[in-house]
């Protein structure tokens, strides 16, 4: 599976999915501005799963002393081509999110853990995850944990082929987040597909504290278009009304992406 996902990636934009579409733009926007209140500089934070360093180099050129870790080689690549072409100074490891021992102990003064538990589909090896943002964090650190909802993923399952909407397959999402039919995408078939209930139960097992958990996309990935379509005064007008909203309970599931933001305890 893991082959799988690096395949995926490695042919993957995600700085571009971040950028080139008003619902991408939410995602991002959302994040930032919900971490705003824990961000200062000189202050240290390790991303897990930095991908191409669109988080990381944001808030390396803020400011804050900055770790990179990902996985996938090309990805690394890009990110140090990134950090080199804007100049901006951090450190870069191609590691799994599972293991960082190269960081210490009590260092870290935030962790973002902003895609690893989108495709870790073993339970044991999420656990290893939260266990290594635990262990790196100073007391009244602050992690940040994105997911994919399985419940939004139920929705979007349906509206791309009547195919996938099978006991099977339902079922299989609904039980274990997980889609193995042979008749989606490969993202699809490495993915794991979490619940918001779950994932704050993740965060108090590892003596976490839930200081915030967000619909990070609320509803926009069912009215797209519409979102795309808007002017920039008119998109900054919906993320003023979005980041107002998102923090609503009733929609954490059905947003497509979540994020909870929790205190080392």
């Amino acid at each position: 599976m893991q082959k799988e996902y690096m395949e995926y990636y490695s042919n993957f934009d995600e700085e571009q999915r971040l950028l080139s579409q008003n619902i991408t733009r939410v995602e991002f926007d959302t994040t930032v501005n919900k971490l705003n209140p824990y961000i200062h500089v000189g202050a240290k934070l390790t991303e897990l799963g930095a991908a191409t360093g669109r988080y990381s180099l944001y808030y390396a050129h803020k400011g804050l002393e900055v770790t990179a870790v990902e996985l996938v080689p090309e990805l690394v690549s890009q990110l140090i081509a990134n950090s080199n072409s804007k100049s901006i100074d951090l450190q870069v490891h191609e590691s799994n999110a599972t293991d960082v021992g190269f960081i210490p102990d009590d260092s870290q003064d935030i962790v973002l853990i902003l895609g690893p538990l989108y495709h870790i589909q073993s339970k044991p090896e999420r656990e290893k995850v939260l266990a290594e943002a635990q262990r790196i964090l100073k007391v009244g650190g602050i992690v940040a944990i994105a997911y994919i909802s399985r419940f939004f993923v139920a929705g979007l399952l349906a509206k791309m082929s009547d195919q996938l909407v099978s006991a099977d397959t339902l079922n299989e999402l609904y039980e274990m987040g997980i889609v193995s039919t042979p008749h989606v995408d490969q993202f699809f078939r490495t993915a794991y597909f979490a619940t918001p209930t779950e994932i704050e139960e993740l965060t108090t097992q590892f003596q976490f504290k839930v200081e915030n958990h967000i619909a990070t996309d609320g509803f926009v990935r069912y009215i797209g278009d519409s979102i795309n379509a808007l002017s920039e005064s008119q998109y900054q007008n919906w993320l003023h009304y979005h980041l107002k909203t998102c923090a609503e309970p009733s929609l954490l599931g059905s947003s497509n992406h979540g994020l909870a933001i929790a205190k080392k305890c």
